[in-house]
Formats: C-alpha cells, structure tokens, sequence
C-alpha cells in the first residue's frame, strides 16, 4: 500500500507514504534541493542531516542541462549518493515565478498590495498545449509530455503532473480559462508516465475563488492519481478557506501535499485541515541568509544585538552547531566574515529545527488528544 493512515485528530492525520528509498512518516516536510542537493551541505552533510525527504526542481535541472547526466548516472539518488526519498516538481510553478509573478512584481503568498502591481507583456508564453520560457537568453518549450519525460528520467520517488500556477492577482476569468489547461494536462500526464515504481500525483488549483477550487478538486480528485498536491498563489489570509475547498473533492485513502508552503503558522493551518507533506525554501534558503528558527522567534544574527549573545541557538537543540556548544555571537561573527561554514550550520540548525517540528506534530496528532495540539501551538506560537 503506497499510503496508510495510522491516526486521526479532527482533520488532521499521521500516516506513512511508502517508497522505494524508504517510508515518508506524515505530516512530513521535503527540503529543497534545487538542482539535487540542498545548498551550503556537502554529502556527508546530507547523511549527518537524515532528511526525511527533499524535493527538486524538474525546470531548473533541465535548463542547465544537467538532465542527461543525472539519467546516465541512474538518477538524482545515484548521482548525489542520496538514501531519501525524493520528490520532483513538474516546472508549473515557473510558469508564475518567472512569468506573472515578475510582471504583477509579487510572489507566491501575498496581503494583496494596492499600489502598482505592475504591467507588462508576460515573459512566459503559454499556449492550449504547453509553455515557452525565455530563460537565459534561450527558449525552452514544457509540456506535459517533456515534463513528464524529464521527471522519469530524474528517478524521484514522487513527481507531479504539469499544471499552470496563477498569480494571486489573476481574476475569475483567467483562472478559470487557466483551470482548463491545468485539467486537460493532468489528463495528458497520465498518458504519457511510462515508468513504474514513481508515484504521479495531480495538482489542485483554482486560485482564490471557491467554486474554482471545489470543481478542481472534484475533477483531478477523481483521476486515477497516487495523491494530489495543492497548488496555486492566494493571500495569506485565505490559506485555511482556500486548503478546505482543495481539499474537499480529494480522495481520503490519497496523500495531500501542500506546494511551497512551509511557514511555521501555514504549517499549523495545514496540518490540521489534513495535509500530509509540504514543502518550502524557507529554512534552508533563510538560514544561508543568517535567519535561524527557535521557540523563543526567528533569529536574524547577523544584527547588533547578539554581538555579546553568549545564549545557545535554541537550548536542548542538537544540531551541529548546538551541540557543539555555538553561542549565538560565534555563529554571527562567522557569518560576517563570510565564511561558507556559517551557512552550512545555519542550515543543518533550521533542517533540524523543522524535523524536530514535524515529530512533535505527528505525536501530538497520535495522541488524539485536542489538548495537546493546543499544547503544541502555544509552544511555537512566537512563529505562529
């Protein structure tokens, strides 16, 4: 069985996702290891993390070019000495990020700003049948039968189906135009996956409008995917109305996975509507930028303040910085002197601190006790 449900509390749920390269416990977290590996960590440092999961970018690896070399190599597991299970995302959310996120100059979660958004001829050309990047200088043409192809050719353990992600700005109208591309892909994407032992997955979109989202749930939740994930852009204040719509035509015996979602507070929202992985750049991407989590609030060390800080990172953490005895004004004057080990232990502390996160989430779930979840929140409610 590809997905088991172990307990309940309420909507949220723990399970296990099996693999090839091992199982997935949920709710679970994949780190983002663009082109294979998670910046600023060698291989022994991916062994010495014990990710549970990562996930790669199916556009990036494929516009430089690195697609051949990975498939001669027998995929991203072989190629990178990787043990975990892996995901790949299908190169749809670059349909936003590199075309009208630019041009509306707004990102994946947004307040919805009513200054300038800006205007212009999207960067992206996309068709009935696929898009055209204009990356680089170059044009790369994805489809659902490349994205498909590049994925299979990748290995991963779980890859997603070509969809198109909407800007948060997009009206009714293009949304739903944009619905009939994302649903007649997913369909093409199951046709054109050859390869066994991956798991495909549909993508949910919609946008911001409820009818939207219910029919797209409905319709790709009744395709003969392995799960489903959540895709689109949305307000941060729509989050929990936005994931209960998506969720509500998927399959219950089918895992869900929140698309580039990984904010301690989103996190929370999603757990208990029902999602059982995420993903996000947010703690390796902040911590090479000297942002490190603790209960006690997000640490920007770099700042004056922890000239002197004699305090540890996080008390009774245990990643290699911590335990190693690191005060907090040792990591800052390393990463002033912009030295590469700042940023390595920045990231082996923030992948630890998320990991950490996620345990206490899936035993406070299997306590089936509300109690505990409450419990849980008020422990981390400084990054709620």
């Amino acid at each position: 069985m590809f997905f088991k449900i172990k307990n309940k509390l309420g909507k949220a749920r723990t399970g296990t996702i099996k693999t090839a390269h091992g199982e997935i416990l949920t709710p679970g977290f994949a780190f983002v290891a663009t082109h294979g590996t998670v910046k600023s960590l060698s291989k022994k440092d991916h062994s010495l993390a014990s990710l549970d999961l990562t996930i790669s970018n199916t556009f990036h690896l494929f516009v430089t070019d690195k697609v051949k070399e990975i498939k001669k190599a027998g995929g991203l597991h072989k190629r990178f000495g990787l043990k975990n299970p892996i995901m790949t995302d299908s190169g749809g959310f670059q349909i936003f990020s590199l075309g009208w996120g630019k041009v509306h100059k707004i990102g994946k979660i947004s307040n919805f700003p009513t200054s300038d958004v800006g205007k212009g001829k999207n960067p992206v050309k996309i068709g009935k049948d696929g898009v055209v990047f204009s990356y680089d200088g170059k044009k790369y043409k994805l489809d659902p039968k490349i994205s498909i192809k590049i994925q299979e050719d990748l290995g991963a353990d779980i890859i997603f189906a070509f969809d198109e992600c909407t800007s948060p700005l997009h009206d009714y109208d293009y949304n739903k135009k944009s619905l009939k591309k994302t649903h007649s892909w997913a369909k093409k994407c199951l046709k054109e996956k050859k390869k066994n032992g991956q798991a495909l997955y549909g993508i949910a979109q919609g946008g911001i409008f409820e009818d939207l989202r219910k029919e797209s749930s409905a319709v790709v939740g009744a395709l003969p995917f392995d799960g489903f994930g959540i895709g689109g852009s949305f307000g941060e204040k729509q989050m929990s109305d936005v994931l209960g719509w998506s969720l509500s035509g998927l399959p219950e015996d089918k895992p869900r996975h929140l698309l580039g979602i990984g904010a301690i507070k989103d996190i929370f929202i999603g757990a208990e509507k029902g999602i059982d992985t995420f993903d996000c750049v947010i703690p390796t991407r902040e911590a090479r930028h000297g942002a490190l989590y603790s209960k006690s609030g997000r640490l920007d060390i770099q700042r004056g303040i922890f000239t002197k800080d004699n305090k540890a990172i996080e008390r009774g953490c245990k990643c290699q910085a911590c335990a190693s005895g690191m005060k907090r004004k040792d990591l800052r004057k390393i990463f002033l002197e912009n030295k590469p080990e700042a940023q390595r232990l920045a990231t082996l502390h923030n992948i630890y601190f998320y990991k950490t996160l996620f345990e206490k989430i899936r035993k406070a779930i299997d306590s089936g006790k509300s109690g505990n979840w409450e419990k849980l929140k008020k422990e981390y409610e400084k990054l709620i």
